[in-house]
């Protein structure tokens, strides 16, 4: 059994108890290697306070997003990540490294990195994501490209970020494999049964980039339809829509894993008409509670969400399109039925961590091989 060390940006926490997609990896890989240890490669408190001050945009949600996603803190967190790494480097045979948020490889011992995203598609889709200034961008996009090309093996949540790195960033086609991601949500034992609620949801944190504009836009329109019908939405901080709109009812974040599951098990259908989102698993999670998914045909999506089988895919920012696509499945209860029990189906069949441990035991264990 082959010893791994991961780095990643969950913060201190025991995979074996705590929840994260991040963790999930680790559990995922816990059958097949020895984890001899995770960390976060966090700033201290100095290092962040000077980033900050370094970082300043007027706009409060900017300045957050550039202070916490640019080129100082890449060098920064990769310093700290390859300082601990030599310490510890007669106990690991191979590190994996999630996500691209700082860099580890070429320095004598095998990496391999798992991706979500990459900037180079949050340039092409949501640029504003991110703010950083011109001479930013092109500098985290080359410190970027000499990661992917210094790690020994790359492996993504999907084939759209895999023909990202290979085309965007140039790296060989035969170091890049798409590896997929599983739910967080357990299956329910037997399945939801009722669809006749009238009832839609939504949960993500960020409501613009989801869609959230167009969601609204849509739901107007869904009402003049289906008077009875609720929009629930769930994730967000800060509310978008005045207390009392008709037909929307609003709960920001929710902590509790129980009743998280509960808005599920409530719901009729779940909606999610991302402008960009890499690879959203609430979809997933929602699919793994038979829900059928209305969502965006961009980026991952597709991948996860199969059009007619399992769900319903529209345009980005198209409220009537939207609008149509929830009215004929908040409407037939039958059709919400059929795709929900699908989308079940494929994530019992398919999507599980496990089968994401299974898939990247073979490159990790050949690269700890040659360690």
């Amino acid at each position: 059994m082959y010893r791994l060390i991961g780095i990643d940006t969950e913060g201190a926490a025991d995979f074996r108890t705590a929840r994260g997609r991040n963790l999930s990896v680790y559990r995922a890989l816990d059958s097949h290697a020895q984890i001899v240890d995770r960390f976060t490669p966090a700033l201290t408190s100095w290092s962040q306070y000077a980033n900050y001050a370094l970082s300043f945009r007027p706009h409060p949600r900017h300045w957050k997003g550039v202070a916490n996603l640019n080129p100082r803190t890449f060098r920064a967190q990769s310093a700290l990540a390859l300082r601990r790494l030599k310490a510890q480097r007669p106990d690991f045979d191979v590190a994996l490294q999630i996500f691209g948020m700082f860099s580890v490889a070429g320095h004598g011992f095998p990496v391999a990195l798992y991706l979500d995203n990459t900037m180079a598609l949050t340039l092409q889709h949501y640029p504003q994501w991110n703010p950083m200034s011109r001479r930013e961008r092109q500098d985290w996009l080359l410190l970027e490209q000499d990661a992917y090309h210094a790690a020994d093996l790359l492996f993504t949540m999907s084939e759209a970020v895999r023909q990202s790195v290979i085309d965007d960033y140039g790296v060989p086609a035969q170091k890049v494999v798409a590896v997929g991601a599983g739910a967080n949500f357990t299956l329910d034992e037997v399945g939801k049964q009722e669809y006749g609620q009238q009832t839609a949801l939504f949960v993500a944190y960020e409501f613009g980039r989801n869609g959230g504009d167009t969601l609204l836009e849509a739901w107007r329109l869904v009402r003049q339809q289906l008077p009875e019908a609720k929009l629930q939405i769930v994730g967000p901080r800060q509310r978008v829509v005045p207390p009392g709109t008709p037909g929307v009812e609003w709960f920001g974040p929710v902590k509790d894993r129980g009743q998280l599951r509960q808005l599920f098990q409530d719901a009729t259908l779940f909606v999610l008409p991302s402008i960009f989102n890499p690879f959203p698993h609430v979809l997933r999670e929602a699919m793994a509670m038979s829900l059928p998914c209305v969502s965006t045909a961009h980026a991952a999506i597709p991948e996860i969400v199969t059009d007619g089988l399992n769900g319903s895919l529209v345009p980005v920012g198209d409220p009537d399109a939207l609008a149509q696509t929830l009215f004929a499945l908040l409407s037939q209860p039958a059709l919400a039925r059929r795709y929900g029990q699908a989308g079940r189906d494929t994530v019992a069949q398919a999507m599980s961590w496990a089968q994401v441990g299974e898939a990247m035991t073979p490159g990790l264990a050949a690269l700890a091989a040659r360690s």
